[in-house]
């Protein structure tokens, strides 16, 4: 199976998005973005491409149209072309000015701590890589990377020199009708990178629940609690009045502990039956704690982060 970064939809005609979420944070942390880049074909065979972005600080986002003929990615490595814009593991460069808002400049990735993949094992999903029909797909490209360079959006100059980014990739018909999302990488304890995900996942004519998450520290530390290797989510517990979530993994390496509060969050369009209709409110500037036993209870580690990926859709 190829690498999940690449290009999957070459073949595709209907009911069908991919999409490749960058996130940056600069080194103050007073500046925190997501750009999307990605494309959709809706039940009719409709394409077309798209860059989205979202601004943590004000909670502002925008959708960038674009038709589908300025959309170029090829299928055996991380690249990814719309119009004047381009993105892939190296870094980003973006020139719109439209309508609807712009956004110009360009990031270098440096140091970059890449997920760990291999022909058996090719992502976070495991072994539900390899199974046909399933509604999204998920991928981790970047745990994190180090970024030089400007962005100016909507007139705002904003520069990430020294701080740290992350990429992550979805991809099939539909995001889950019902799921949570975090996604860390700025702990003030000290480096790592923590993200989970639990989906109610529709198969064969029914439905089951499934989670994954993956920690490390970059050093000593690297620990995968999933449906797939035995590991279980237990005193899971969400408020969505509240926007906080709370849980316990436990599996073969370890336990962790994790809470985590949605804040802020601005609205992005999310795909159902490669329709980018669905909005869902993202939040960049959550907050999780975490804490990781051993299998004798001693703590490995131990921090918060502030600067936090957060969705919720139940």
């Amino acid at each position: 199976m190829k690498n999940p970064a690449y290009f999957k939809g070459k073949s595709r005609t209907k009911k069908y998005f991919e999409g490749w979420y960058f996130k940056c944070i600069s080194a103050d942390r007073k500046h925190v973005i997501a750009i999307i880049p990605g494309m959709a074909i809706d039940p009719q065979g409709q394409r077309h491409s798209f860059i989205q972005v979202i601004n943590a600080v004000s909670g502002k986002t925008w959708y960038h149209h674009f038709p589908y003929t300025d959309f170029h990615s090829p299928t055996d490595r991380f690249e990814v072309t719309i119009s004047n814009n381009t993105f892939s593991s190296r870094g980003l460069s973006v020139d719109i000015d439209t309508a609807e808002g712009s956004l110009n400049g360009h990031l270098s990735f440096t140091d970059v701590h890449p997920f760990p993949v291999s022909r058996l094992n090719p992502g976070i999903m495991g072994p539900f890589s390899f199974v046909p029909f399933m509604e999204c797909y998920h991928a981790i490209i970047h745990l994190q990377h180090q970024l030089s360079g400007i962005i100016e959006l909507g007139g705002e100059i904003m520069d990430f020199t020294g701080g740290v980014g992350y990429i992550e990739k979805d991809y099939g018909r539909s995001f889950p009708k019902s799921y949570l999302w975090l996604q860390a990488s700025h702990f003030e304890s000290g480096n790592a990178s923590f993200v989970f995900s639990r989906a109610r996942i529709p198969f064969l004519g029914s439905e089951f629940p499934g989670f994954f998450a993956y920690f490390t520290n970059f050093s000593d530390i690297h620990i995968r609690f999933a449906t797939y290797n035995r590991s279980k989510l237990t005193e899971w517990q969400v408020d969505t009045d509240k926007r906080t979530c709370s849980g316990v993994l436990t599996g073969p390496y370890g336990t962790l502990n994790f809470e985590a509060k949605m804040l802020g969050g601005g609205t992005l369009r999310a795909p159902v039956d490669g329709l980018m209709d669905r909005e869902i409110i993202e939040s960049i500037t959550a907050t999780v704690s975490i804490k990781l036993t051993d299998r004798h209870g001693k703590v490995m580690y131990q921090g918060t982060s502030t600067e936090t990926g957060m969705e919720i859709s139940q």
